[in-house]
């Protein structure tokens, strides 16, 4: 019996230092291969061959490339690992004049940079400098009138900015008039008419109005029914007036009334006679006919 009791226990003592070689052996694995990453990493982010090169820029149409690297903070001799992408996005969203951006790596030594930039829907005139405004009414740059030429956007009149600070917005938000501003621009978006407006006027909520190409002048009358008037006022101009020819179009009634454009302020004075009739006499027959055809289509729709 204590023949095979001591038997027991060197086995015991055996299978334990058996054991515990195991788990040093498994540690010892661990350190190494441990080590083996630190060292991997320590000369991936040292060695040269991943120090950014180039910096590329794809989208900008008014930024330059070196605007852009700037507002992203990308430097080259940089280790391409150690670079803040996540920082550099955030910069570029944080700018005003970029609607989208992204940032990438592109091993071993370069990044690319992508942009959209915001474009000016509308444009204030202050006394000094010109508020170029997007589509929701955000500021997204500002120049200096006596320096710049006119925005290449259709100028905002009567009306005055809640803000003029870049990055901040034109309208607040229970201010009806701005609301209605910027539904117009969704809509003129919408139909493919904003970047051939010159200006919009909603001074007065009964009466917008738009200058188009800068030689058509459209009285709208209230925002009610506005996509439908805007609609047939470019069915009737791409229809019915050259596109060398001013005229005067009002939509301030039933009908779609078309004239010359001399004398806007006379016009709006002119009230509609008859339905489908027009006091103007340089109203031609085929303009009249898109004007029946505009009160035919809006008992239809």
């Amino acid at each position: 019996m204590v023949v095979e009791k001591n038997e027991f226990e060197l086995k015991k003592r055996q299978l334990m230092k058996k054991k515990k070689r195991k788990r040093v052996k498994r540690r010892l694995i661990v350190f190494v291969f441990l080590f083996v990453c630190a060292a991997v990493i320590f000369t991936v982010l040292k060695a040269p061959f991943f120090n950014i090169k180039t910096i590329i820029c794809v989208g900008q149409e008014n930024l330059t490339e070196e605007q852009i690297i700037e507002i992203a903070g990308a430097k080259t001799g940089t280790n391409i690992f150690s670079t803040g992408v996540n920082t550099m996005k955030k910069h570029l969203a944080d700018t005003p004049a970029i609607a989208e951006s992204n940032v990438r790596r592109l091993f071993p030594n370069k990044i690319k940079i992508w942009v959209r930039e915001a474009k000016a829907a509308l444009y204030l005139e202050t006394s000094t400098s010109f508020l170029h405004v997007d589509e929701t009414g955000q500021i997204i740059k500002i120049t200096d009138k006596t320096q710049e030429e006119r925005p290449k956007a259709a100028k905002l009149l009567d009306y005055t900015p809640a803000s003029e600070l870049l990055g901040e917005y034109i309208v607040e938000k229970d201010d009806v008039t701005g609301k209605i501003i910027f539904d117009c621009v969704t809509i003129l978006k919408k139909l493919e008419m904003l970047d051939k407006m010159t200006s919009l006027s909603a001074a007065d909520l009964s009466d917008i109005r738009l200058d188009y190409e800068d030689r058509l002048y459209i009285m709208l009358g209230s925002y009610e029914q506005m996509e439908y008037k805007l609609t047939f006022v470019k069915k009737v101009i791409s229809e019915s007036i050259s596109e060398y020819e001013k005229a005067l179009l009002d939509y301030r009634g039933k009908n779609l009334y078309v004239g010359p454009r001399e004398n806007p302020d006379e016009k709006t004075e002119t009230k509609p006679t008859e339905e489908g009739s027009s006091e103007d006499e340089n109203v031609t027959e085929e303009d009249k006919k898109p004007e029946e055809n505009g009160e035919n289509a809006g008992q239809t729709e």
